[in-house]
């Protein structure tokens, strides 16, 4: 008994993510990423690091598709890059101030506020290619 209770818990471990992606209402992302209220005419990073903005719906296969990717993402750049989640039927003002128009959508932005932006599912390479060549100005194929 104690044996299969040991493999549920490894199997449980293994399929589990063990870094989870912070979800930010609007709230959070003024106070940790940029106060829109305080500056709407330029993006002004708090952040001392590059981030990673993943607009999506929970009813979304695509963006369900990506999570997992972004995960693993966030293992590979831990430290170096943050990424947040934000569902757009929650934070609405978010969804309309990005102009997000189609999920999943993913804004990289930079400290100095400079950012792109992709739409749809992205491989990890893909992504990678991303992050190094726009974050990090290394064009290394992944």
């Amino acid at each position: 008994m104690k044996l299969k209770a040991l493999a549920l818990v490894a199997v449980s471990m293994m399929v589990l993510p063990i870094v989870a992606q912070e979800h930010l209402s609007t709230q959070d992302f003024k106070n940790k990423i940029w106060d829109y209220t305080k500056n709407s005419q330029a993006l002004v990073m708090k952040s001392k690091v590059p981030v990673i903005l993943d607009f999506y719906a929970d009813w979304c296969r695509p963006c369900k598709m990506l999570a997992p990717e972004l995960i693993q993402l966030q293992k590979d750049y831990k430290g170096k890059v943050l990424i947040y989640k934000i569902n757009i039927e929650q934070e609405e003002e978010l969804a309309r101030i990005f102009g997000v128009q189609s999920i999943p959508t993913l804004y990289f932005i930079k400290p100095d506020g400079k950012y792109t932006a992709t739409m749809g599912y992205r491989t990890q390479d893909e992504l990678k290619q991303v992050i190094d060549s726009f974050f990090f100005n290394n064009n290394i194929k992944h």
